[in-house]
């Protein structure tokens, strides 16, 4: 299963990129609603860098895995990971549209590797327009964050 947004956001690409990269701010956040996140190794994320959590996960607390594997500034960051047999991408990207426009574009995308995860993500497609819609409503208010952030100066 696939969701991409797309948002323009009103800032540089310098801007946005800085807000993006900012992986202990992201984290923190999560530490929040999953608890313990392990990062290894500590310190700076780079490529390689990986997380190990456990977090509820279609209603059952699971062991799940992500690796930084590309950041490319000021235009990629790409992570990969999963837990019990369902693969998950993430990759967010830049674009400049000019000095002081940048298209932000999320895509995740989750595959199946076991019959467990089949199903899991069989009962997602169900709901796929409300997850769908939820993903979007997060991107834009990322998106509003950052262009609400470049106005305050």
């Amino acid at each position: 299963m696939k969701f991409v947004a797309v948002e323009d956001i009103a800032a540089p690409i310098d801007h946005v990129w800085m807000r993006v990269a900012d992986i202990d701010r992201f984290e923190g956040r999560l530490k929040r609603r999953v608890g313990r996140i392990e990062r290894r190794p500590p310190g700076p994320a780079h490529p390689g860098t990986t997380w190990q959590a456990r977090a509820a996960v279609a209603g059952k607390v699971r062991d799940v895995a992500m690796t930084l594997e590309a950041m490319e500034v000021p235009k990629l960051l790409s992570l990969s990971g999963g837990t019990d047999g369902m693969e998950v991408t993430i990759a967010v990207e830049l674009e400049l549209l000019n000095l002081r426009l940048t298209r932000l574009t999320v895509t995740s995308e989750a595959r199946a590797r076991s019959l467990a995860a089949r199903l899991m993500l069989q009962s997602a497609k169900l709901a796929r327009q409300t997850l769908a819609k939820r993903y979007k409503q997060r991107v834009a208010d990322f998106a509003s964050e950052v262009e609400a952030g470049f106005a305050r100066g």
